[in-house]
């Protein structure tokens, strides 16, 4: 997926994915192992409301590539696209979340897999230890619209997350 050092991101609520051809840079999250849990749709860009229930749209910046401190200060979630140690990990999220005034959800993925994440109302850092390489930097939007539905970080990894890279059709 091409990672961009800063866009705009809508996340979606639906009760199923959506058929092929899927739009370019997209990722589905489906937050339950059972059918009817429902998925959480993040794609670059700003959508239609009326198409889809939109649930959360964003400033998304990756913390590595980004040199515009303003944009930086405004995002709403911040990522970080190098994979780092657990101990690291936490650090950098105290630091990026203390130097965004914005932030509301900073992520970064373990070099172990997973990714640390920290924001919401939840105390500290939270491990999701799920299967999501750390090129899926769309996971961290779905991780803020989980925020924006009032749920905690800590009840994701109970959520069993499963990705669907979704790629539209040639």
């Amino acid at each position: 997926m091409k990672r961009s050092a800063w866009c705009f991101v809508t996340v979606e609520w639906r009760e199923k994915a959506p058929s092929d051809p899927a739009p370019p840079q997209s990722l589905c999250l489906s937050t339950s192992r059972t059918p009817g849990g429902g998925i959480l749709l993040a794609r670059v860009g700003v959508e239609d409301a009326r198409r889809a229930m939109v649930l959360d749209e964003h400033l998304a910046v990756d913390a590595d590539a980004c040199r515009d401190r303003r944009r930086l200060e405004c995002a709403d979630v911040v990522y970080g696209s190098l994979p780092r140690p657990l101990a690291e990990a936490v650090r950098w999220l105290a630091d990026i979340r203390a130097a965004s005034a914005g932030c509301c959800l900073a992520a970064v993925p373990l070099i172990d897999g997973g990714w640390a994440a920290a924001g919401g109302k939840g105390p500290g850092t939270v491990v999701l230890a799920c299967l999501v390489p750390p090129e899926q930097w769309l996971f961290v939007s779905c991780l803020h619209a989980w925020l924006v539905t009032g749920l905690r970080l800590s009840e994701l990894e109970a959520a069993y997350p499963q990705v669907k890279v979704l790629s539209a059709s040639p």
